[in-house]
């Protein structure tokens, strides 16, 4: 702690200084928290202080994302670097290594995403730190040969997250291995950090017993019960996937869930290639507003990312959604040389389909949306939009297995008899995912 007030030149706050306390002591060390606590810095200043007060030491740096290592915490490790003055003539930082002047094969940190098995391997050195920046979403089999490595005397592990996942290594660390680790765990409604309007407004939305709300509020662990369709931590990691540049897009869908009463919204969103977002969110049921607003949208996507093909609009089609698909009809109908790219698809959520494991569409949507968020190894996933709303409505999503033996998700009256939001946010997600066959 004192090095990182006297020569980086900061305060850590209380439980800052204990989680940098519990490294320099300790030689495991994990921590679990809400968001917005100052994690990475944590991290970032912890890198900097062993590297400037060991000789020859190693710092095998890793996370989940390129987004969540290179744009967050390798960014923080340069930010403080550059405000300890004392050590900016010392070190170098580049984009892919941080090592002191004159031995960059001997002395250095660096980043490595951890998206197979031997990007924490061949890191041998008297002193050695790795750093697990949200650990809950790093797969065991990366943490492997750092558990040979720390058989060393030297060696330590700093490893920190939100507790999204109710298995592997992290939350091993919490649980049944937590006597053998320096254990933090940081609720952000004790951090000065975190405003209190976020707490609330967090509660407000989804509530105190919400799984939103113990992940990033409370730094808990999910309740994630069995009957979950997709786990927290899936839709927490596509929420911070990385999203890169699109130039031209190979792939463009949109979609729409329909306001059906008065407290629901409707929802238009889009997928380009394997990024997903939202495009409008209101409340009512204009229905010539909303296609011409899915219009509008659509011609933007092309000019932007240079798309040539047809756009699949799909729409709910239960309710008043009939009135959008009539009405983005006639669009084309009326001007058939500058809609030609619309194919319009109406889709009836619940409905019941020709398929082996799933009793209806909207469990077929569940499971290939789960499936783009569980992508194999050498493929993308899909990046969601980081939005509160649809990652507690997708996590809180049951099902059961019907007398037939097929899956089926509850529906969006059984969601909300149970006390849940309306899933508009989610529902016009599975619209932007659902395959259709182009004409």
């Amino acid at each position: 702690m004192h090095f990182v007030e006297d020569i980086i030149g900061v305060k850590p706050d209380a439980a800052q200084a204990e989680i940098l306390r519990s490294v320099a002591k300790n030689r495991l060390t994990s921590v679990r928290s809400g968001h917005g606590v100052g994690k990475s810095a944590v991290q970032a200043w912890a890198i900097i202080w062993f590297m400037a007060t060991r000789p020859f030491p190693k710092v095998p740096c890793t996370a989940p994302t390129k987004h969540q290592l290179y744009d967050i915490l390798w960014a923080e490790v340069s930010k403080w670097l550059n405000r300890g003055g004392r050590l900016r003539g010392d070190f170098v930082w580049t984009y892919e290594k941080l090592y002191l002047r004159g031995h960059p094969e001997e002395w250095f940190a660096v980043p490595r995403t951890a998206v197979n098995p031997d990007a924490l391997q061949g890191f041998h050195a008297e002193h050695v730190l790795y750093i697990i920046d949200e650990a809950s979403g790093v797969d065991d089999e990366i943490f492997e040969p750092v558990l040979g490595a720390l058989s060393t005397p030297g060696a330590k592990l700093l490893m920190c997250g939100n507790p999204t996942r109710l298995s592997g290594f992290f939350y091993d660390s919490h649980h049944k291995n937590r006597g053998i680790y320096s254990v933090f765990h940081i609720d952000s409604r004790s951090s000065p950090r975190v405003s209190a309007e976020y707490v609330q407004a967090i509660a407000d939305m989804y509530g105190e017993d919400s799984d939103v709300f113990r992940v990033r509020v409370a730094g808990d662990f999910p309740d994630n019960e069995e009957d979950v369709f997709i786990p927290l931590h899936l839709i927490e990691g596509a929420a911070r996937s990385p999203r890169g540049e699109i130039k031209e897009a190979s792939l463009i869908h949109i979609g729409c869930d329909v306001a059906r009463f008065g407290g629901d919204k409707t929802i238009i969103g889009f997928r380009v290639d394997n990024i997903l977002d939202f495009y409008a969110k209101r409340q009512g049921q204009d229905t010539m507003k909303t296609a011409d607003s899915i219009a509008e949208l659509g011609k933007t996507l092309i000019e932007k990312y240079n798309f040539k093909g047809k756009i699949a609009v799909k729409v709910d089609d239960g309710g008043v959604g009939g009135g959008v698909v009539d009405r983005l009809r006639q669009i084309k109908r009326n001007n058939p040389a500058v809609f030609s790219w619309m194919e319009v698809f109406p889709v009836n959520f619940g409905a019941p389909i020709r398929n082996p494991y799933y009793h209806d569409s909207t469990s077929y949507m569940m499971s290939v949306l789960k499936k783009l968020l569980s992508p194999g190894e050498g493929e993308e996933g899909l990046a969601l939009p980081d939005d509160s709303a649809l990652i507690s409505q997708l996590s809180s999503r049951k099902y059961y297995i019907t007398e037939n033996s097929k899956i089926k998700v509850e529906s969006k009256n059984e969601m909300k008899k149970r006390g849940l939001q309306s899933p508009d946010e989610a529902d016009c997600v599975l619209l932007c995912v659902l395959p259709v066959k182009m004409k």
